[in-house]
């Protein structure tokens, strides 16, 4: 996986997890669009802080895995 890529998942890892933590009508809306796919509305809602702290913390993974190969 090249780091730009790492940097563009930890990024958008990073939208979705304050999403889910600051913005819930945000992933609301996009749910209702999913919703038949993958999500359940009754999931995200009892689960939106474990979602959120998931996706943040993919997002801080991803970003120092690109970080540090752009280094080398």
């Amino acid at each position: 996986m090249s780091p730009l890529l790492k940097i563009v998942v930890g990024l958008v890892s990073g939208l979705l997890g304050l999403g889910y933590l600051y913005r819930p009508d945000l992933i609301e809306r996009m749910n209702a669009v999913l919703r038949d796919y993958l999500l359940n509305d009754a999931y995200i809602a009892l689960e939106r802080k474990k979602w959120g702290m998931f996706f943040l913390l993919t997002s801080f993974l991803f970003l120092y895995m690109g970080w540090s190969g752009l280094g080398r």
